[in-house]
């Protein structure tokens, strides 16, 4: 591995799609800059957005933990809402065949 002297740039291969407004259609420019930054910023454009490194690398591990946890939350959810369908079952049985 060497350390980074001068910026490296490289195109995506995709563009952007119709919900980034004036810049529908470009592709980025992803630039790895000295001092562990990442500069990205449209085609044709000189608006950049530059984030460390390091921030980058916190905001995909909390993405990953988000996700994760979203799984869950949904499995327990449906888990919860077959329990709760059983027992409106077994309510409604016991109302229906009730011996006056």
């Amino acid at each position: 591995m060497t350390t980074i002297e001068k910026p490296c740039r490289r195109l995506t291969r995709g563009a952007l799609d119709g919900s980034h407004g004036p810049d529908r259609g470009r592709k980025l420019v992803a630039s790895f800059v000295p001092g562990d930054l990442v500069e990205i910023r449209p085609q044709g454009t000189r608006r950049a957005e530059v984030i460390s490194l390091f921030d980058i690398y916190r905001l995909s591990l909390r993405m990953r933990a988000n996700a994760e946890h979203l799984q869950k939350a949904r499995a327990k959810k449906e888990r919860k809402a077959l329990r709760l369908a059983a027992q409106r079952q077994i309510r409604a049985e016991k109302r229906l065949f009730k011996q006056p």
